[in-house]
């Protein structure tokens, strides 16, 4: 019901990539339409500000990720120059993205301005920060294309809907710190905004790697304020595209009776991207045409952060629990070209880290919401992955000195959600389009 509402909402739309040429007859068409929910940062400890102020000045120690943008939402919220605020950043509970950390530094000042010259420390509990820090936006993803005579895609279509990635401090019109919107004289919330191409917003990674003869890439910005806040949450659209784009691939060579690998190097032409490929199949043992045995499996994805930084490929490996229909990923393999290797050590890791954090999205994480508002407001009713949970990781670099060192920190989250999708439908033979892989949706797909 959420998606259908949200494709059916009023958007800006764009195409952000088209190519034609002639192309032969189609021998058989595909369709699939794909969705990824509202998810938090879910950063560890909440969120948590500093405030004081003395001679008119206000000085703020914060765990923002901007000092100098929330130094402007500040001032402005209390209609004094910039100059007047210092923002100071202090260590504290992280995350990508763009979480509460932003709109308590404005509640503590807020507290502060009634005791001058005396600091306050303002705390957000566990349901302050689930209930409204600003949520990664629900995506829908609308997949079609036709195969040839020869089993070769040559047609790709692709659209997708997504609220804004970009509602952080001083990115837009207004104030887009949470307590303004209700002060004595609200200040009006920021225009809803869309990072454009090439790195992209809500299409990031929506423009196919792959060399197809004819492709179109539509992306319907919902611009309109919604109930629930969105914002950046980490890769932003890519995590989904890469979901539903890599998600389709395996459904298309599967239609075209090809191995996965196969049908991915067939239609690349990208020497590092075949190259990341690969790696990983040879890291992994890939049997081209092993068939699962409905209760464990394995699948591969691809993709190349952005489209401007780090390739990496992943192969996944899943068991599935059937009865309860839990699904469990026992181990991943990630080959990773960042360009020139400076730090391995931080690079292994960072990708490391960010398998088992698309795992968790993968697997548990959704914000649910009624009538009433948001219900997810603890770990019992927003899980995440447990220690026991994490599947065994391995990396390998490419290191490439003549290229230049590219950005990794969000490389791995989209190729490790679609190899985990892939894996669940070699092991089972069924598919499963909507994030995340609750129990009662394997169950359903399993029925």
């Amino acid at each position: 019901m959420l998606f259908r509402s949200l494709m059916k909402l009023p958007s800006t739309d764009s195409v952000v990539n088209e190519k034609k040429n002639a192309s032969a007859p189609a021998a058989k068409k595909l369709e699939a339409t794909y969705t990824r929910p509202y998810q938090v940062h879910g950063s560890i400890g909440p969120s948590c500000a500093l405030a004081q102020w003395e001679g008119g000045k206000l000085t703020v120690w914060s765990h923002t990720q901007g000092v100098f943008p929330l130094r402007g939402d500040l001032a402005r919220a209390f209609a004094v120059s910039a100059d007047s605020v210092r923002c100071i950043h202090a260590e504290g509970a992280g995350c990508y993205g763009h979480n509460g950390a932003d709109d308590v530094a404005l509640d503590a000042a807020l507290l502060a301005r009634g005791v001058p010259g005396r600091p306050v420390k303002l705390q957000w509990m566990r349901d302050d920060e689930f209930g409204w820090e600003p949520y990664g936006p629900a995506m829908a993803m609308q997949a079609k294309a036709t195969l040839d005579a020869d089993g070769k895609i040559a047609d790709w279509q692709y659209e997708l809907w997504s609220n804004s990635h970009s509602t952080r401090p001083q990115s837009t019109d207004g104030s887009n710190v949470l307590a303004a919107w209700y002060l004595a004289e609200p200040m009006k919330m920021g225009q809803h905004t869309s990072p454009p191409q090439p790195a992209g917003g809500g299409d990031r990674n929506a423009i196919p790697l792959y060399d197809f003869p004819n492709q179109k890439v539509v992306h319907h910005f919902l611009r309109d304020v919604m109930p629930i806040r969105t914002s950046a949450l980490r890769t932003l659209g890519a995590y989904a595209n890469v979901f539903a784009s890599e998600s389709f691939m395996d459904e298309l060579a599967a239609a075209a009776n090809a191995d996965p690998v196969a049908f991915r190097l067939a239609h690349l032409k990208d020497p590092r991207a075949r190259a990341v490929i690969e790696k990983v199949v040879a890291m992994s043992g890939w049997k081209p045409g092993e068939k699962g045995d409905g209760r464990r499996g394995r699948g591969i994805a691809f993709s190349k952060y952005k489209n401007l930084a780090c390739y990496v490929a992943c192969v996944a490996d899943v068991e599935i629990d059937r009865a309860s229909g839990r699904v469990k990923v026992t181990q991943v393999w990630s080959a990773i070209d960042a360009g020139l290797v400076i730090n391995p050590t931080g690079l292994i890791t960072q990708t490391e880290g960010g398998v088992i954090q698309s795992a968790s999205w993968t697997l548990h994480e959704e914000v649910k919401f009624n009538r009433n508002g948001i219900v997810s407001k603890d770990w019992s009713t927003y899980p995440i992955m447990t220690m026991p949970e994490v599947p065994k990781v391995t990396v390998e670099l490419i290191n490439r000195p003549d290229q230049r060192p590219s950005g990794a920190g969000e490389g791995s989250q989209g190729p490790a959600v679609a190899a985990i999708a892939n894996a669940f439908a070699h092991a089972t033979g069924k598919r499963i389009r909507d994030l995340p892989f609750t129990a009662d949706r394997v169950k359903k797909a399993l029925a």
